[in-house]
């Protein structure tokens, strides 16, 4: 059983998958995007940062009507920015 504050361990190239898979409206199970954005802290402090920065993203990419094209871009970045890298190296 996991304590409620049991930090998530999520690897680089599963961040990546979560957002890229959110970008293509094809998500793992109803409410994968909503789990991360409003989820535990990862153990990953990147990882960590990226989960904020997506929440803060959340409402202008999350909504009815027109997305925010300035934040599709930047979610697109961050997917980028992730697989660019292997795993075991933090960004400089």
């Amino acid at each position: 059983m996991r304590l409620a504050k049991e930090k998530k361990k999520m690897s680089r190239g599963d961040v990546a998958g979560l957002i890229e898979r959110f970008l293509e409206s094809r998500p793992l199970y109803p409410g994968e995007w909503f789990d991360f954005v409003e989820g535990r802290r990862l153990e990953d402090a990147e990882l960590e940062k990226i989960r904020k920065r997506s929440y803060e993203l959340d409402p202008l990419v999350n909504c009815p009507g027109e997305q925010d094209a300035r934040a599709l871009a930047e979610l697109k970045s961050i997917v980028a920015e992730l697989r660019s890298r292997p795993e075991g190296t933090e960004r400089k």
